[in-house]
């Protein structure tokens, strides 16, 4: 078994695309959150989101491509590249068949701009025609509507700028997606199928199909607070804040790394993913956090006996169930010990991009070990009894000497899964 490490990070982010503008704003508790008031055609008008800012598609994108491309597909396009130029390494100087590249994704990311005219067309005082959408409305969608957010649009543009010959998946797994990535090009290069990938994930969860979908399951927050909406953990949380954002790394063997002088951010040690099990139909499971964190947990111990995390980046989506669920999740797969090893919810800051979430937690997992800090979950200032543990509350970073830290996430559909990272190299 070869041992794996990122010598590239990538980020698309709420603070911005560098490492530094990340981690200072998760370090120093800055909510990312804003009164998103632009999504056209949204009932309630407003809402709370945690947008992308300070990027600019045309700093990384052709425009003829971008004319293929939803808003999140560049995202993700857009931090490959800059995780690609972060490693150092030439790409072109390898053998396109040792490289792979493995995407998280939500599935299709369509542009709300390409239908909008058509719905408008559609609409009167009186609702919605269908029959007027399709006869008059049809003909003003964009003719590249769907094409521009096919599920592996950022999987084809990723493999063929850097030509990845090698090992290619597109996970389509919602808010396990980013994680999945990881963990699937992470095997893939231990395994020797591959000697670098590129992996990571992207999403936004500000589209207004999305948010009405989310709305009306009673899963977005009602709060119109931007700072404090976001409450994982905490006795009021009342549900997640729709974000967007992609992160990427380049993934090589240690071997490699070493021999090129590479900057070696960490290294991953284990993935596990699992179902939520029989005690619930669907959505986030107790059975499934603690299966899948065992099951990292016990793939980064065949290489490494002694692993034991000095923290845990919870999956915090701020829903009264699923919070409950992850925190006896973290008891069942730990012990004694989820009690003493803090669990900091980066949602409570970035809100939920979903299919990215997992990868942009994976970049503050990184550069927490690398600061010796762990970022805060803000806004948790009322205890609720059955989320008990350690979740880092506060306004800035805890400082905490960190050698292996995990994490894990969920999708809504029930999948779970978890990876383990390690500083020392």
């Amino acid at each position: 078994m070869r041992r794996v490490v990122i010598t590239g990070i990538g980020l698309v982010t709420p603070y911005g695309s560098t490492p530094e503008a990340f981690w200072a704003g998760i370090a120093n508790g800055r909510s990312a959150g804003q009164l998103v008031t632009h999504i056209e055609g949204l009932n309630n008008g407003a809402l709370v989101g945690a947008p992308v800012t300070g990027f600019s598609p045309r700093d990384y994108v052709d425009a003829k491509s971008l004319r293929l491309m939803a808003p999140a597909v560049a995202f993700g396009v857009a931090a490959a590249q800059l995780a690609a130029a972060d490693s150092g390494l030439n790409l072109e100087s390898l053998d396109p068949v040792r490289v792979g590249a493995f995407v998280g994704s939500r599935g299709h990311s369509s542009d709300r701009e390409d239908l909008l005219p058509a719905v408008r067309q559609a609409s009167n005082g009186d609702g919605f025609s269908l029959r007027t959408f399709g006869v008059e409305g049809l003909p003003l969608v964009h003719p590249m509507w769907l094409l521009k957010g096919l599920a592996n649009n950022v999987l084809y543009f990723i493999s063929l700028k850097f030509n990845t010959q090698g090992m290619n998946n597109n996970v389509s797994m919602g808010g396990v997606a980013g994680t999945m990535a990881i963990g699937e090009a992470f095997h893939t290069i231990q395994r020797g199928y591959v000697d670098v990938a590129l992996a990571g994930g992207y999403d936004s969860a500000l589209d207004v199909d999305r948010v009405e979908m989310f709305q009306s399951s009673s899963l977005v927050t009602k709060s119109t607070d931007p700072v404090h909406a976001s409450r994982p953990f905490d006795r009021r949380r009342d549900g997640f804040v729709p974000g967007e954002g992609a992160a990427f790394f380049l993934m090589e063997t240690l071997e490699s790394a070493t021999k090129r002088g590479a900057t070696v951010y960490g290294e991953v040690l284990g993935y596990g993913a699992a179902g939520p099990g029989a005690a619930v139909a669907n959505g986030p499971g107790e059975w499934g956090f603690a299966r899948a964190l065992t099951t990292a947990l016990r793939d980064a111990k065949s290489s490494q006996p002694d692993v034991q995390p000095d923290a845990i980046f919870s999956h915090g989506l701020a829903t009264e169930s699923a919070d409950s669920a992850e925190t006896r999740g973290l008891k069942m797969a730990l012990g004694r010990q989820a009690l003493d090893t803090p669990a900091p919810a980066l949602k409570s800051m970035l809100g939920n991009s979903f299919a990215a979430s997992g990868a942009i937690e994976a970049a503050a997992a990184l550069l927490a070990m690398k600061a010796r800090a762990l970022p805060p979950t803000i806004n948790l200032e009322q205890r609720d009894d059955e989320c008990d543990l350690d979740y880092v509350g506060g306004q800035s970073a805890r400082e905490a000497e960190l050698s292996i830290v995990a994490l894990s996430n969920a999708n809504l559909a029930g999948a779970h899964a978890a990876i383990v990272l390690g500083r020392d190299v």
